[in-house]
C-alpha cells in the first residue's frame, strides 16, 4: 500500500478498520493495538479506492439493514471490549511519550483560544465595505481569515487538551473508587494521546470522540451503582427504622455524601457512604442489645401477671414467637409481638390488682426485693462491677411505686432479681478478697458438710459451695420499702446482704417460721 493510502488508514477509527480487514479476508483476531491494525491491514498492499470500496459496501449493508443501525456508542464499546481481552501488552503509553503528552497538554492549556481579533477585523473590513473602500476591506478581511485560521488551529489543539485531561482525570478518579482501569478504557486514552502528539486533525478527532464516548459511558455506569447502591442503603434505613433504630447519623451522613458526589469528589463520596453504612449497623446493633433487654422485661411481665392468677398461656406462646423472631434477626416481627404480649398480660395483671389483698401482697414482695438485692448492688457497683442495668431497674421501680404503678413496679423488680442472682458469687468473691467476710475456721456447712462458711458482717453465714445460708441472730423484719431506705446503717460493708440471708416479708418464707441453724465444729463433743 502506497504511503498515502497508509495515511488513510491512520484516519480510520477501529471499527472502520476492522471492516477493511474482515471484508479483505485479513486475521486480525489477535491484534489488540490501532497501529497494529494499520501495519497489518498495508501489508497486503490494498489501494486507497479498495478501502474505500469496502466503507462504501459497509454503509450500503447497513442502510440496507435499518434494523441494524448505525455504529453506535454501545457498538464502539463493545469493539474496544473485544480488543481489550486479548492478552497484549499494556496500553500504557511509554513513560518518554507520556513526559511529552502532559507537558504538551499543559501548554495548550494555558493557551486558551480567543476569538475577539477574528471579530474585531471582520467588523472592520464590513465598516469599509459600506463605505465603500473595497480594496481596504480585502485586505482586512483576508487578515481576519488568516487569524481564523490560526484561531482554529489553537482551538483545536485546545479542545483536545481540555477532553484528554478531563477524560483522564475523571478515569482517575473513578479508578479511585473502583479500583484499576479496565484495558479497553487505558487503551482509548493511550490511543487519543498519541493522536495529540503526532496524528493528523481527523485521527485526533476520532480518538478524541472515542475516548469520549468511553469515559461517560464509564461515569454513567458508575453514576447508575452508586444510585443503587444508595436506594439501597436508604431502604436498609427504613427497614432499621421500622423497628425503632435511631438513623439520624447515617442520613447526615448520606446528605454530605450527596454533596461530595455532585462536585465529583468520589474517594470522600466512597468514604462517607460506607461510614454512614458502618453507623447505620452500629445503631442496629444497639437497638437490637434494647430489644434484647425489653425481650426479659416483657417475660418478667409474663411471670409476674401468672403468679397473680393470670391465664398467661396464649401469651407465653407468643413469647416463644418473639424469642424466635428475636434470635431469627427479624426485629421488626419481635417488637411487635412483644408490645402485643406485654399490653395484654398487663391488662390482665391489672385487672387481678383490683383485690386488695392481691395487691398488698404485690407490694410487699416487690418492698421486699429492693430490700434484699438492691444493697448488693450498690456493694457491688463499689468494687467496680458493672450494675448500671440493675440499678437502672431498682430507680424504675422505686419511682413506679411512687407513681403508684403496681404492675411496672412488678415486673421491674423480678428484673433486678434476675439480674442480681447471677452476680452473687461474684460479689462474693470481692467480699472474699476485701475481707468483708471471713472465713469459719473448722465450721461444717450443715447442708452440703463442707468446710466452705463465711460469716458477713450482720451475723448471716453462708455456704460458698452450696449457696445455703442462716443466721445465728435474726434480724429486724423491715416490712417496707421506705422502713427499709429510713434504717440506720454504719457502713457499705455492714448492710452488704447475701440475698438470701433473710426473707422479708411476703418472701417464701414468714419470718415466724424462719428456722435457726447451728453449725457443727470439728471436734465438738456429742451430747
Amino acid at each position: 500500500m502506497s504511503p498515502g493510502s497508509s495515511s488513510y488508514l491512520n484516519e480510520l477509527t477501529l471499527w472502520k478498520l476492522k471492516i477493511v480487514a474482515e471484508e479483505y479476508g485479513i486475521d486480525v483476531s489477535n491484534l489488540k493495538h490501532k497501529r497494529d491494525f494499520i501495519d497489518r491491514i498495508s501489508s497486503k498492499n490494498l489501494t486507497e479506492d479498495q478501502v474505500r470500496l469496502a466503507l462504501e459496501k459497509a454503509r450500503l449493508k447497513s442502510e440496507a439493514s435499518p434494523e441494524e443501525g448505525p455504529r453506535d456508542e454501545k457498538a464502539i464499546i463493545t469493539e474496544l471490549e473485544e480488543i481489550a481481552e486479548k492478552p497484549e501488552g499494556s496500553p500504557d503509553l511509554p513513560k518518554k511519550d507520556q513526559v511529552t503528552v502532559e507537558r504538551n497538554i499543559d501548554q495548550a492549556l494555558l493557551m486558551r483560544p480567543s476569538f475577539f481579533e477574528v471579530d474585531s477585523a471582520n467588523e472592520s473590513a464590513w465598516s469599509k465595505m459600506i463605505l465603500g473602500d473595497f480594496n481596504e476591506a480585502m485586505k482586512l478581511n483576508h487578515e481576519a481569515r488568516i487569524k481564523v485560521l490560526a484561531s482554529f488551529s489553537a482551538f483545536q489543539a485546545y479542545s483536545a487538551a481540555v477532553s484528554i485531561r478531563a477524560a483522564e482525570t475523571l478515569l482517575s478518579n473513578l479508578a479511585d473508587e473502583k479500583g484499576p482501569l479496565d484495558s479497553n478504557l487505558k487503551t482509548a486514552l493511550a490511543e487519543a494521546k498519541r493522536a495529540f502528539i503526532g496524528g493528523n486533525p481527523r485521527s485526533r478527532e476520532e480518538t478524541l470522540n472515542e475516548l469520549e464516548v468511553l469515559a461517560a459511558g464509564a461515569y454513567k455506569a458508575f453514576m447508575e451503582k452508586s444510585e443503587k447502591a444508595e436506594a439501597d442503603l436508604y431502604a436498609l434505613l427504613s427497614d432499621y427504622e421500622g423497628f425503632g433504630t435511631r438513623t439520624q447519623e447515617s442520613r447526615r451522613l448520606m446528605e454530605i455524601a450527596g454533596q461530595a458526589k455532585r462536585v465529583f469528589n468520589m474517594a470522600e463520596y466512597s468514604r462517607l457512604v460506607n461510614q454512614s453504612r458502618e453507623e447505620a449497623e452500629k445503631a442496629k446493633e444497639a437497638r437490637a442489645g434494647e430489644l434484647g433487654r425489653q425481650l426479659k422485661v416483657v417475660s418478667a411481665a409474663v411471670e409476674e401477671a401468672k403468679e397473680v392468677g393470670v391465664d398467661t398461656s396464649a401469651k407465653e406462646q407468643e413469647l416463644r414467637e418473639a424469642t424466635e423472631a428475636y434470635q431469627g434477626s427479624s426485629f421488626s416481627k419481635a417488637m411487635q409481638l412483644m408490645t402485643a404480649v406485654e399490653r395484654a398480660v398487663d391488662t390482665d395483671h391489672l385487672d387481678k390488682l383490683r383485690n386488695k389483698e392481691v395487691e398488698q401482697r404485690q407490694v410487699e414482695k416487690v418492698n421486699a426485693t429492693i430490700v434484699t438485692y438492691a444493697p448488693d448492688l450498690q456493694e457491688a457497683a463499689y468494687y467496680g462491677m458493672d450494675v448500671q442495668e440493675g440499678l437502672l431497674f431498682v430507680n424504675n421501680t422505686k419511682a413506679a411505686l411512687s407513681n403508684k404503678d403496681i404492675v411496672a413496679a412488678a415486673k421491674f423488680a423480678r428484673r433486678v432479681k434476675e439480674i442480681v442472682q447471677p452476680m452473687q458469687k461474684d460479689i462474693d468473691h470481692m467480699r472474699m478478697e476485701k475481707g468483708v467476710i471471713k472465713h469459719v475456721e473448722e465450721a461444717r456447712c450443715g447442708k452440703c458438710g463442707k468446710e466452705s462458711l463465711y460469716v458477713y458482717p450482720n451475723n448471716t453465714q453462708k455456704c460458698m459451695e452450696c449457696g445455703h445460708s442462716f443466721s445465728l441472730v435474726a434480724p429486724p423484719t423491715l416490712e417496707t420499702l421506705a422502713e427499709a431506705e429510713a434504717a440506720p446503717s454504719k457502713s457499705n460493708a455492714d448492710t452488704a446482704g447475701t440475698g438470701t440471708a433473710t426473707q422479708a416479708p411476703g418472701g417464701d418464707d414468714k419470718p415466724s417460721e424462719r428456722r435457726i441453724q447451728t453449725r457443727t465444729l470439728k471436734g465438738q463433743k456429742k451430747s
